[in-house]
C-alpha cells in the first residue's frame, strides 16, 4: 500500500511548481524566436490568417487533422493584434502550466522532491519542448489531458457538483482539441466499469464524462471529413517496437533507432509498469496508471486494426502520467538511492535536450531571403534536395507574395534559370539546361500559373 504522505505547506509545493514552470518556459522560449515555421506550422498560420471564423472552420475541415478549438483560440488572439510568431508563446504558457501541474499530480502519490522530478521530466522532455514552442495544438492537448486526470482524481476523492462539472468541461475542451483525447476518455470509462473500488461513483463520473463527450462529439462530422483526406499514410504499418518506445521517446531521442535504444525503451516501459503497479494500490492512483498506459494501448490496437494515426506527438497527452509512474517506481528504491537516481535522470535529460532536442530544420526564412538577393522573382524554379514537402510550404510562406509552390519535373531541352538550394542552405543559380545529375537528385518547386520552366512546354507534376 502507498503510505499516506504528511501534508507539506502549500507554499513549499508552490515554490517547486513555480520553479518547474520557469524551467519549462526557459527551455521553450528560444524556439519561439530562433526557429522558422516548418510545414505544419505554416498550415496553422494559414488557418489563423483567415478573415472569418467560418472560413477558419472550413479550412480546418479540409486542410487539418484535429478539431478546431485550438485554432479558434489562436484566431481570436491573432485578431487582437498578436503576430503569428508570438502566438507560439501560447504553447510556451501551456507547457509551463503542464509541467507545474505534473508536480501537483505526482505529489498526490510521492514525496515533493520526486514530484518535482516528475515535473522536470515534462519540463525538459524532448517531445514536450519541441511542441512547446510550436504554432500547433499539441501542448494544449497535453495540458487538457493532465487536467482531465486531475479532475478525475479529484472527483474520485470528493463528491461535489463543482468537481463533476469541472470533469465534464475538461472532457469537452480536450475532445475539441485533439482526437486522441478520446483514448484517454475511453480508458477512464473502461476502468470505471471494471474496478469494484469505484462502483459507488462510476455512474456519476461516467455521466459527467459522457456529458462533456457529447459536446466534443459535435465535431464528429468534421472529423469524418478530415479522416477521409488520408493525411496519415506516411505512418506506415504497425510496428511493435515503435509502441514500446513511446514512454522513453516522449522524453528523449537518445540512441533512437539503435539496439541500445531498443534496450532502453524496453527498460523504460518496465519501469513505467512497475510504477503503475505501485500507483494501483489506490483508486486514484489506478486512474493515473490507466491514463498513462490506456491511451497507448488503445492507440496501438487501433493502429494494428488498420487506423494509421499512431504517432508520438499524438500520444503527448500520456506524458504527465508516465512521468508520475516513473517517480512512483523510483520510490521503490531505498531512500538513499532514489534521490541520486532522480538527480542523475534530471541531469541526463538536460544533456539529452541539448544534444537531441528538436528537429534540425533548414532556416527557411534565411533561404528565402538569399533566394531574393540572388535574383529569384517568382518566375523561376527552385531546386531542393531531400524531402520536397519539407521546403514546399515554409519557403512559400517566407518568399515575397507567399507563392504556393508545387513539385514539378522539367521537360524540353531549354529551361530558364534554376535556383538551387543546397542542403547547407547555400543558393546557387544554374542557367540553361539543368544537368542530368541535378534533375535526378533534386526536386523542382514552382508556382503554378507563373513559373515557366520551359518555353511552350508542359510542366508535369512530380
Amino acid at each position: 500500500m502507498l503510505a499516506k504522505l504528511p501534508a507539506l505547506p502549500v507554499t513549499q509545493r508552490t515554490k517547486v511548481m513555480l520553479g518547474v514552470a520557469v524551467c519549462a518556459a526557459l527551455a521553450r522560449l528560444p524556439g519561439v524566436y530562433d526557429r522558422p515555421f516548418w510545414e505544419d506550422e505554416v498550415a496553422s498560420a494559414r488557418v489563423l490568417s483567415q478573415s472569418t471564423l467560418g472560413a477558419l472552420v472550413h479550412r480546418v475541415a479540409y486542410k487539418e487533422s484535429t478539431p478546431p478549438l485550438w485554432y479558434a483560440i489562436g484566431w481570436v488572439v491573432h485578431l487582437a493584434g498578436v503576430p503569428l510568431r508570438e502566438e507560439r508563446l501560447l504553447s510556451v504558457l501551456f507547457g509551463a502550466v503542464l509541467a507545474a501541474g505534473t508536480v501537483a499530480l505526482a505529489h498526490r502519490f510521492v514525496s515533493l522532491p520526486l514530484a518535482g522530478t516528475a515535473g522536470l521530466l515534462v519540463a525538459l522532455g524532448g517531445e514536450f519542448v519541441t511542441h512547446g514552442h510550436e504554432l500547433r495544438a499539441y501542448e494544449l492537448f497535453a495540458l487538457l489531458s493532465l487536467l482531465f486526470g486531475l479532475c478525475l482524481v479529484s472527483a474520485i476523492e470528493v463528491r461535489s457538483t463543482g468537481r463533476n462539472v469541472a470533469l465534464a468541461s475538461t472532457v469537452a475542451l480536450g475532445g475539441s482539441t485533439h482526437y486522441f483525447f478520446a483514448y484517454s476518455v475511453l480508458a477512464a470509462l473502461v476502468w470505471l466499469w471494471l474496478d469494484p473500488r469505484v462502483r459507488a461513483m462510476r455512474t456519476r463520473l461516467s455521466l459527467s464524462i459522457l456529458a462533456g463527450g457529447a459536446i466534443a462529439a459535435l465535431w464528429a462530422p468534421l472529423m469524418l471529413v478530415q479522416y477521409h483526406h488520408d493525411r496519415f499514410s506516411w505512418i506506415g504499418p504497425f510496428r511493435v517496437r515503435y509502441v514500446v518506445a513511446v514512454p522513453l521517446r516522449l522524453f528523449t531521442q537518445a540512441w533512437n533507432n539503435t539496439t541500445v535504444g531498443a534496450v532502453l525503451s524496453t527498460t523504460a516501459l518496465v519501469v513505467v509498469m512497475l510504477g503503475c503497479r505501485r500507483l494501483a494500490a489506490t483508486a486514484a492512483g489506478t486512474a493515473v496508471a490507466v491514463l498513462g498506459l490506456g491511451p497507448l494501448a488503445a492507440g496501438a490496437l487501433a493502429w494494428l486494426a488498420g487506423s494509421d494515426t499512431f504517432d508520438l506527438r499524438n500520444l503527448i497527452g500520456i506524458g504527465p502520467f508516465v512521468a508520475t509512474a516513473v517517480v512512483a517506481a523510483l520510490e521503490l528504491l531505498p531512500l538513499r538511492a532514489y534521490a541520486p537516481v532522480a538527480a542523475t535522470a534530471s541531469l541526463a535529460l538536460v544533456v539529452s535536450l541539448a544534444l537531441y532536442g528538436g528537429d534540425h530544420l533548414p532556416r527557411f526564412d534565411r533561404i528565402a531571403q538569399t533566394l531574393v538577393r540572388a535574383g529569384w522573382n517568382g518566375r523561376e524554379a527552385i531546386a531542393v534536395f531531400g524531402r520536397p514537402t519539407l521546403y514546399q510550404s515554409p519557403l512559400g510562406w517566407y518568399l515575397p507574395h507567399q507563392p504556393r509552390l508545387r513539385e514539378a519535373h522539367p521537360v524540353g531541352s531549354s529551361c530558364g534559370p534554376v535556383f538551387v538550394v543546397h542542403p547547407s542552405g547555400r543558393v546557387t543559380v544554374l542557367r540553361g539546361t539543368p544537368g542530368r545529375r541535378l534533375v535526378r537528385r533534386a526536386t523542382l518547386l514552382v508556382e503554378p500559373g507563373r513559373a515557366e520552366l520551359c518555353a511552350h512546354r508542359r510542366i508535369e507534376r512530380a
